[in-house]
């Protein structure tokens, strides 16, 4: 009897496919590529054994601080750069010229300690985003071939707050009195208003982007010693119907891709060891596409949230996202009752920025030149390059999760209920990170068969 060689083609297919993505570094196996919310796939989402499904589902996200760079912890706004109000009076003063007063001469005087001194601040955020996820998976009975789209309604809330750091600061502010902190704050507070920024409370109804895509899949029965081999490759697109960050609330958080679209390819296998015990990998890759539009972009040294800069011929090419995801399943722990725990690894690689202003009347970061005098520095050209690395390097991400799952179905339990729904409860915990908001997710969901 002649045997069947399917199986190894199509391994090998995968194979391929997956060497070339880890070749290339472009692991990457989500819809999502923001650092604030995961938005983490169910396996189960892929592999759908030729059964139609609509799974709406509720979430709940939290996280009150983040994963600095190069390890410890920072505040969320603090992922794009740390603040000293030097630093922003500065860029205050680039973008406003000749008619620019320093907000410290306008309280203290014009010869006043504090000029041209740095005053550190640590700036603490909040993140709480809830809402409803809406995923459908449609089998078309035709050669293993799938369609299915994704999209989330949130409703996001943030905020940022401030506290004076006077050991990191100049010598002349480490011993303040209480009547010269409330000051301080107050000249904290005249600058951000002459930034154009609104207070440190940011809430937004609306869409997270939507995902578009097509899956083959091909399973064997009792092959290569296993009960069963599912493989998935699913191609789509994301197409950005998601809020974008608010130039005005410095607090304020991109939804998802921050108005990119993008395109992505996966490769998801499982394979069922034994009865009910399943264990699989997800792996893919994914491209965003560069935009162009108005933001804010740093003259040299504030962070990017609180520069006095806004252009609106900034171009961002996002770096490659990648994620490797290997589960572990099991299935009728008691009558119906399913398990699943997964590791993630996530990982952003740098973006890229232009500043394609034809006449730039202030030069950003991106355009500083030898020569180029800032506040009362005269900038050199290892000045620019050091801080233009700094800058671009806060684009780069990554993160850790472990998410833990259980379900119940309700045709494995003995119900023959309308649909066989599938009830489910999924909690994402972020456990390590680095430029990575710290987001945990709870998802309360049911998966309806037709």
């Amino acid at each position: 009897m002649k045997r069947d060689n399917s199986i190894f083609r199509y391994i090998a297919v995968a194979g391929l496919a997956i060497i070339f993505l880890l070749k290339n570094s472009l692991v990457f196996c989500t819809h999502n590529s923001s650092r604030y919310f995961p938005f983490l796939e169910r396996s189960e989402e892929y592999v759908i054994k030729k059964k139609s499904h609509i799974s709406p589902s509720l979430f709940v996200a939290k996280a009150s601080s983040a994963f600095k760079r190069g390890g410890g912890n920072a505040g969320i706004p603090e992922l794009w750069g740390k603040y000293d109000l030097k630093d922003v009076i500065n860029s205050l003063a680039q973008v406003n010229g000749a008619t620019f007063v320093n907000p410290i001469q306008q309280e203290r005087g014009p010869n006043d300690d504090w000029i041209d001194k740095s005053i550190k601040f640590k700036v603490d955020g909040k993140v709480k985003g809830s809402g409803l996820i809406l995923n459908y998976e449609q089998d078309l009975h035709w050669n293993g071939f799938q369609v299915g789209g994704f999209i989330p309604i949130m409703h996001v809330n943030t905020n940022d707050r401030f506290a004076f750091v006077p050991q990191d600061s100049a010598s002349e502010l480490r011993n303040l009195r209480e009547g010269e902190l409330l000051q301080l704050d107050r000249i904290r507070r005249t600058t951000q208003n002459e930034l154009g920024l609104c207070g440190g409370d940011w809430t937004k109804t609306g869409f997270g982007d939507l995902d578009l895509h097509i899956r083959f899949n091909h399973d064997w029965d009792h092959e290569l010693l296993m009960r069963s081999i599912d493989l998935n490759l699913q191609a789509g697109v994301v197409v950005p119907t998601g809020c974008k960050a608010d130039n005005s609330y410095p607090s304020s958080v991109p939804f998802m891709g921050d108005g990119h679209w993008s395109v992505y390819f996966d490769v998801v296998s499982e394979v069922e060891l034994k009865p009910d015990w399943k264990v699989g990998l997800m792996l893919g890759a994914a491209y965003q596409f560069k935009n162009t539009r108005e933001r804010r972009i740093p003259v040299y040294k504030e962070p990017f949230l609180f520069s006095a800069l806004v252009a609106s011929d900034i171009e961002v090419d996002p770096g490659m996202t990648f994620k490797i995801s290997p589960y572990l399943g099991i299935d009728n722990l008691s009558d119906g009752l399913n398990a699943r725990v997964k590791y993630t690894f996530l990982k952003h690689n740098q973006d890229d920025f232009k500043d394609k202003r034809k006449d730039p009347t202030v030069k950003s970061f991106l355009t500083l030149q030898e020569g180029d005098v800032v506040g009362d520095v005269t900038l050199t050209a290892e000045d620019i390059s050091k801080n233009k690395e700094e800058k671009v390097g806060l684009t780069r991400w990554s993160a850790h999760y472990i998410s833990v799952q259980v379900a119940y179905d309700s045709k494995e339990g003995g119900n023959n209920w309308v649909t066989s729904p599938i009830i489910y409860a999924v909690f994402d915990y972020q456990v390590q990170g680095n430029g990575s908001c710290k987001t945990n997710q709870l998802t309360l969901g049911v998966e309806l068969h037709f």
